[in-house]
């Protein structure tokens, strides 16, 4: 009997194996970018969306009370009244369906009281309420969602004014320490003054002691340890850099809870404070520019290019500027 010859096994060469590895790799390497620019693309929505929330519970919060929250306020009647500081993001709270968390953030009592030591320290009894993490304060595409243990951080700052003057804490922004803001207030147009924008959470840690430079400047700030205004020449020779960037949400302290828009859109330029001034710019991690939410409660993303003017004007609410297109 003739033995069947068994027929020969088909396989893949080295060479035929290393052109479908190649092929693999070229195939992925063209997939990634477009996925990643999707992922961004819904993190810029989400972002968006959350800005909106914040937009139309600072309307409720006005028809409910007749005015804007201010960033936060003094409050001389109350014990350790300078170190009040609740922020514009605690009295909005229950018109962001935080309801919870309103209720029990004691806002008849100063956020923090004065003890022997450096600085005012935070009273226990709201401890447990102002480490809360809130999403809707969280931009998805940061790579942050805290920086300072014991406190929830936030990507969203109220818009203060322009810088002028030095970034006075009384600006001529919508929302300023002991501001008052009506709508009426706003001559300039809801339409064309901005209310909220973002900024990037810290990298916390100590503060760093040489000047501030790129890759920090998203996430570090020159500071200014007097009560002084701020001018161009101040905040280049300033060689102390803060990393508590956005660390408070409930704080409403110029360097956690307020910008300006002295400077433009991430701005190469490092942002600026000091104990009476501030030049915190808006930042983000999206590509090319910003989420903007105006007074009147719509959205826009507004590129790092803008007119300088015209970010300039965005950011008053009663001074005359014309706003271009942005």
């Amino acid at each position: 009997m003739q033995q069947a010859v068994p027929k020969p096994r088909h396989a893949f060469t080295l060479i035929e194996l290393l052109v479908v590895i190649a092929i693999i790799a070229i195939l992925i390497g063209l997939l990634l970018p477009a996925v990643q620019k999707v992922r961004e693309a819904a993190a810029r929505t989400k972002c968006q969306n959350h800005l909106k929330q914040v937009a139309l519970a600072m309307h409720n919060y006005h028809d409910a009370m007749g005015q804007l929250p201010a960033a936060y306020v003094d409050r001389p009647d109350l014990p350790s009244g300078n170190f009040y500081r609740w922020s514009s993001f605690a009295m909005i709270s229950p018109y962001l369906e935080q309801t919870a968390i309103y209720n029990n953030l004691r806002l008849d009592l100063s956020l923090y009281t004065t003890v022997p030591g450096p600085g005012p320290s935070l009273r226990p009894e709201h401890a447990p309420w102002v480490a809360l993490r809130i999403p809707i304060f969280l931009c998805p595409s940061d790579v942050r969602t805290e920086t300072q243990p014991g406190w929830g951080a936030s990507n969203y700052a109220v818009c203060a004014g322009n810088g002028v003057g030095g970034g006075t804490f009384l600006g001529n922004g919508p929302i300023h320490q002991n501001s008052t803001t009506r709508f009426t207030d706003i001559a300039d147009g809801t339409s064309n003054t901005a209310m909220v924008s973002e900024s990037i959470i810290g990298r916390g840690g100590p503060a760093t002691s040489a000047p501030v430079t790129l890759p920090d400047i998203q996430e570090v700030y020159r500071f200014i340890a007097a009560p002084t205004l701020l001018t161009d020449a101040s905040c280049a020779a300033a060689t102390l850099g803060q990393t508590d960037r956005q660390a408070r949400w409930a704080d409403g302290a110029n360097t956690t809870h307020q910008y300006v828009h002295y400077y433009p859109p991430n701005s190469t330029t490092p942002d600026c404070a000091s104990r009476g001034g501030n030049w915190r710019t808006a930042r983000s991690r999206h590509t090319g520019g910003v989420n903007l939410a105006l007074c009147d409660g719509s959205v826009r993303f507004v590129r790092n290019g803008v007119h300088p003017a015209t970010w300039a004007a965005l950011g008053s609410r009663a001074d005359g500027d014309l706003v271009n297109d942005f």
